[in-house]
């Protein structure tokens, strides 16, 4: 089931402490922390997420992939955990609700070898606090 063509995955998953949820519909324009026009449907899902689960915190982890130099890959998934979390505060969510940190191209899901797979590490997610 999707709504707006997003996929609802992280609503079904149980919402448990530890559980982690990539928004794999959220990007960013290249080297930038500017959302690309459509990553706003899945985030709207985070805050009606939220809304319905007014106890639950989150904390966000921006990741990019290794190329370029990691004190800029810091700071680039920091500024798009902070995009995002501005995002979530501007729809009504609480900012106390938010945490979060960017950890740059330290936590990669899958190779850096090929084009492919580094876009796969440029993600945010979140984990249920």
């Amino acid at each position: 089931d999707a709504k707006n063509g997003v996929p609802q995955e992280f609503l079904m998953e149980s919402l448990e402490k530890g559980n982690t949820i990539e928004l794999s519909h959220v990007l960013f324009q290249q080297g930038k922390a500017i959302l690309i026009p459509g990553s706003e449907k899945e985030l709207d899902l985070v805050v009606e997420m939220m809304n319905e689960h007014s106890d639950i915190k989150i904390f966000l982890s921006g990741h990019t992939d290794n190329q370029g130099p990691s004190a800029l890959n810091v700071k680039l998934s920091f500024d798009r955990v902070e995009t995002v979390k501005k995002y979530l505060v501007a729809k009504g969510v609480k900012q106390n609700r938010i945490s979060g940190k960017g950890f740059g191209g330290t936590k990669p899901i899958a190779s850096n070898d090929n084009a492919v797979s580094r876009k796969r590490n440029r993600r945010v997610e979140f984990t249920i606090e």
